[in-house]
């Protein structure tokens, strides 16, 4: 009984001194149709492995509660990996609850294909991605592999996101990708980014023998959606993949080549490209953090919670960037500070300053901002509020108050005044002329009898 109980608290404290290269956890479920369908994609799980996640493989066959996500209204998992194109037996992975571990944090790959659940789909719908029916798949004419079976649906595509912080400069500007799935169509919610998106010759419709387009098409050309993302306002990320081969080792290691095309690759980016993938989906990279803040008047540098009106501010912040398993200083240039009251009263661009020895240590960037605090008093936010496509959402807020004048502070004399001290004093002036004149006239002493008679 003491072997048991000493192996059991070896694992439990093995568990907790793995950590993984993500910032939300370690814990993957990975879901399958079938037990054997490991062996397809042996590369994708092994570089997640290599990674220091810990994996649990679930078939939709495995009876409840086996396949839950919660547990006691807790998160089991960390990230959820659908795999499986088959309804789940107990109907345990439904929109509801995917929903559910978005919103906990949780983040999901979901990679499907032309057999797509009806759940799946659904769940789509409530990210505004519109999924084709069934029994489609993304055709093009003009940028199909050669190793095609005539069907034209396996796809070569270059058309990804030019963006670091989703995909490294080397897979944007490496080897174009293999796709063999359905298409979907985006909608035009801000908190969606298209990924990878099909030729402007490509359009979505069944591949049936001798099959004849008398329908429109759900999507054609470009606005063909392959992969997409959603990041939610609580940086859960979800990915939606259209395409199960797409991270095959088949797929990783098939040569690409276009037909009446000179040029060729001896591998396809796949590989990589899926990497980078699954390192932005379970937030490896693209990861923003607030180290510190820090505000002041103008050459006092002591934090204080009230100011005065038309003080001179100093508004600081650190910001981290996770890269390649590490916190480093942040490289954007374009962080905002708000002073809002109901409406913004000043936005001003943030200043990246050079980073020092200290920062090297905070492993961050500092940002800084002078302002002069606008001539209205109450209570104020400072906000720095950072969305961009790719990066984590940063919204940080720091509440001030500002004051009147005291009625000692008000200056002695007010520029807008000067007409009507000029005023007064002209009048005043004035006055005494004229008494100085009624004075000293010769004829100020005299009677009016007497004015008469020298008439």
């Amino acid at each position: 009984m003491r072997q048991i109980l000493s192996i059991v608290i070896l694992v439990f404290v093995a568990l907790i001194l793995v950590e993984s290269k993500s910032t939300t956890g370690p814990r993957v479920l990975v879901l399958l149709d079938n037990e054997d369908d490991k062996n397809l994609y042996t590369k994708f799980f092994g570089s997640l492995e290599g990674r220091d996640y810990i994996i649990t493989y679930k078939t939709t066959k495995d009876p409840n509660p086996s396949i839950e996500l919660f547990s006691y209204g807790e998160r089991v998992y960390d990230h959820f990996i659908n795999f499986a194109q088959k309804k789940v037996k107990t109907d345990s992975i439904n929109p509801t609850s995917l929903i559910n571990f978005m919103n906990d944090g949780g983040n999901l790959l979901l990679v499907i294909s032309s057999e797509i659940t009806e759940n799946i789909r659904n769940f789509a719908r409530e990210l505004d991605i519109e999924i084709d029916e069934r029994d489609t798949s993304v055709i093009d004419h003009f940028n199909y592999n050669i190793s095609d079976d005539g069907k034209h649906t396996l796809l070569v595509s270059s058309n990804v996101v030019n963006n670091e912080a989703i995909l490294s400069k080397e897979v944007i500007e490496g080897p174009p990708v293999l796709f063999r799935g359905i298409g979907h169509k985006v909608g035009p919610v801000p908190l969606l980014t298209r990924i990878l998106w099909a030729n402007d010759t490509a359009y979505s419709y069944e591949t049936g023998d001798d099959q004849v387009v008398d329908r429109e098409p759900l999507a054609i050309g470009n606005s063909i959606g392959l992969i997409s993302a959603l990041q939610a306002r609580n940086n859960a990320r979800v990915t939606l993949v259209g395409s199960l081969e797409f991270f095959s080792d088949r797929f990783f290691d098939s040569p690409v080549q276009k037909p009446k095309s000179s040029e060729s690759y001896y591998k396809s980016g796949n590989e990589a490209f899926v990497n980078d993938l699954a390192k932005w989906t379970f937030q490896e990279k693209g990861v923003l953090r607030v180290t510190s803040r820090l505000h002041y008047k103008d050459e006092e540098y002591e934090q204080l919670e009230i100011y005065r009106i038309k003080d001179n501010f100093t508004y600081t912040i650190d910001i981290s960037e996770y890269v390649n398993d590490q916190w480093q200083a942040f490289n954007g240039n374009d962080v905002q500070l708000e002073l809002i009251m109901l409406d913004p009263y000043i936005r001003v661009n943030l200043t990246a300053l050079p980073t020092t020895i200290e920062h090297q240590e905070i492993q961050a960037r500092r940002y800084k901002a002078h302002v002069q605090l606008p001539d209205v008093y109450g209570v104020f936010t400072l906000k720095v509020n950072y969305k961009r496509p790719g990066y984590t959402y940063i919204v940080d807020t720091t509440t001030i108050t500002i004051r009147h004048f005291r009625h000692n502070e008000y200056p002695r004399f007010i520029s807008a005044a000067y007409p009507y001290y000029t005023g007064a004093a002209s009048m005043g002036i004035g006055f005494l002329l004229f008494c100085f004149i009624w004075i000293f006239n010769k004829d100020a002493g005299k009677s009016t009898a007497e004015k008469k008679k020298l008439n």
